[in-house]
């Protein structure tokens, strides 16, 4: 028995030896890992931009809020007819 406690004794110091090294919770804590400083002040500048971007204003048109980063409508009989244009023009 004790011999092969003495070899897995053996094993196990030769295996820690070999593996690379891994950081616990608290190694991991202690380096700034899990620190989020910088991070996580650059993505409030730029929610905040995008917050003041994306600004609602009233439609002139209905008179409804919408977003003031919208394109303008597109009446759907000039879609159609710049579609066909393309289409029977090839044929």
């Amino acid at each position: 028995m004790a011999l092969a406690l003495s070899g897995s004794a053996a094993a196990r110091a030769l295996s820690q030896l070999l593996a690379p090294t891994t950081r616990g919770y608290a190694a991991a804590a202690a380096s700034g890992a899990m620190r989020r400083g910088a991070a996580d002040r650059t993505a409030a500048g730029e929610a905040e931009k995008a917050a003041a971007d994306a600004s609602w204003v009233p439609d002139p048109v209905t008179g409804h809020y919408r977003p003031a980063n919208r394109a303008a409508s597109v009446d759907p009989a000039d879609l159609r007819a710049a579609h066909l244009g393309r289409t029977h023009a090839r044929a």
